[in-house]
């Protein structure tokens, strides 16, 4: 537990860290590159990703899963790593290849240029040996100094539209340059030796069995952006892309518990440990404690936040907002399970079974919706799609193992949430837009909601210092 505790806390400094950076970046970014600027980069990263994804293959999981079976012996977890290592170093570039074939045909084909350093950098990943082996240190070091450095380079740089082409080079360089530091500590963990394409080919159907449904996962978060800058424009696209940024800053830092928990539970599997779904029910439990106030948080701050933070030309990000925000609850629901059990225990079926037809509903809903709804169809099937995902695993969970969530505590950290959300945008409804606003309506919102919660007894944080005091 102490192990796991102290990479949650790299995990969570480094995220804390970066959304710092965030707050201050994005303001940057949304006001000089303006909406159709921030709408082609997020278009044509879109279309990257999809190499980027096919080059990847499935790796982050299935490699730190395996890894994390053999990591106390030093000669397989060599042997393991090299013949993984070389099957993603040739699926890269043959990905980059494709990719800049396809860029030459294409009219952004500069900017896509320029997007092609994010797929070199999968080559160099090998953060899923360091998450297998569960050393979090060296990945959040890594990541935190690329970050600070294109913090740097982004406060000095983009200042205009005309800087758009700086802003894709340096998001691409914040791809690649993190891959690199992890390498100095390689040898810590493996040693060299030689492997066959033959022998690296074998891992290739497990690969395939978790990439699968990435591929399903790109057609309803990326494909969104690809099908919305074809029929809606690029603005659009800049909304859209602005309304998931301010949710998935929370979302990150709450399913950054996720990648420090999967080794654990694959260990604690292959070692046949009975209280994964215990450990499991703790989790959600105090996930659904942390991400319900902040999708209520999200809807008060929302009308007050914007138009100071992004600008007047983001006015309607204001409208998809209190939406997209019930994806800060639903979105860590489905990754916690798949991550903590499904994952672990190898039931890729209903990891499966969840995105594939989430896809469908997306392009559904898509296909239906979006020439006739515009923004509104994209942002109604990512709702959708993503309370699907969720709640399908949910549902095999309890159906397969008689998992069930404390819904008493869920009802009461919703009735909380609600009535933060009421009080504090009554309480602050004729007040400016402003960081003096936002402030005032967070100091209302969460005494509101912790004190509701000790007063029905499902504070979950009560119990933790209790815990706490007696050691």
């Amino acid at each position: 537990m102490k192990k796991i505790l102290s990479n949650y806390a790299y995990q969570a400094i480094y995220q804390l860290a970066r959304i710092f950076m965030l707050t201050i970046t994005i303001p940057i970014v949304a006001k000089s590159l303006n909406p159709d600027g921030l709408g082609i980069y997020n278009y044509t990263y879109s279309i990257t990703s999809y190499f980027i994804m096919f080059s990847a293959l499935g790796v982050s999981l299935y490699g730190s899963k395996e890894i994390a079976i053999v990591r106390h012996d030093r000669e397989k977890l060599s042997q393991l790593f090299w013949e993984i290592f070389m099957m993603k170093a040739l699926l890269t570039l043959v990905n980059l290849l494709a990719f800049c074939t396809l860029a030459y045909f294409m009219d952004d084909s500069y900017y896509l240029y320029i997007q092609s350093f994010s797929i070199l950098s999968v080559m160099f990943d090998i953060t899923w040996l360091f998450i297998g082996v569960e050393d979090f240190k060296y990945i959040m070091l890594s990541s935190f100094v690329s970050q600070v450095v294109i913090f740097l380079l982004i406060i000095k740089s983009i200042q205009s539209p005309a800087d758009l082409a700086k802003y894709i080079f340096i998001q691409s360089l914040s791809f690649l340059i993190p891959q690199l530091f992890p390498w100095l500590q390689l040898k810590k963990y493996v040693s060299f030796c030689k492997v066959s394409v033959t022998r690296s080919m074998r891992h290739l159907k497990g690969m395939l069995a978790l990439f699968i449904p990435q591929i399903s996962i790109i057609v309803y978060t990326t494909l969104n952006k690809t099908l919305l800058g074809i029929f809606d424009g690029m603005k659009n696209v800049g909304y859209y892309s602005s309304s998931l940024t301010m949710n998935q800053l929370f979302i990150t830092l709450i399913t950054s518990f996720d990648t420090v928990m999967l080794p654990r539970m694959s260990h604690l599997y292959a070692n046949k440990k009975a209280n994964m779904l215990d450990l499991l029910k703790e989790i959600l439990n105090g996930q659904l404690y942390l991400s319900i106030p902040l999708m209520f948080g999200m809807m008060t701050v929302n009308q007050k936040f914007i138009p100071w933070f992004l600008g007047t030309d983001y006015l309607f990000v204001t409208k998809l907002i209190p939406f997209v925000s019930v994806l800060i609850v639903v979105i860590p629901l489905g990754s916690t399970i798949a991550k903590q059990y499904l994952i672990p225990i190898g039931n890729v079926k209903i990891y499966n079974y969840s995105v594939f037809w989430g896809a469908i509903i997306s392009l559904v809903i898509n296909g239906l919706f979006l020439n006739k709804f515009g923004i509104y169809a994209t942002v109604m099937a990512t709702i959708l799609t993503e309370s699907f995902v969720s709640f399908s695993r949910l549902t095999n969970l309890r159906v397969t193992t008689g998992f069930t969530l404390n819904y008493y505590k869920i009802g009461s950290y919703l009735v909380a949430g609600f009535l933060m959300y009421l009080v504090t945008t009554r309480l602050t409804e004729h007040l400016n837009a402003s960081l003096l606003t936002n402030c005032i309506q967070v100091g209302v919102a969460v005494p509101i909601y912790l004190l509701f919660t000790t007063l029905v007894k499902t504070n979950p944080l009560i119990r933790f210092f209790k815990k706490a005091g007696e050691h």
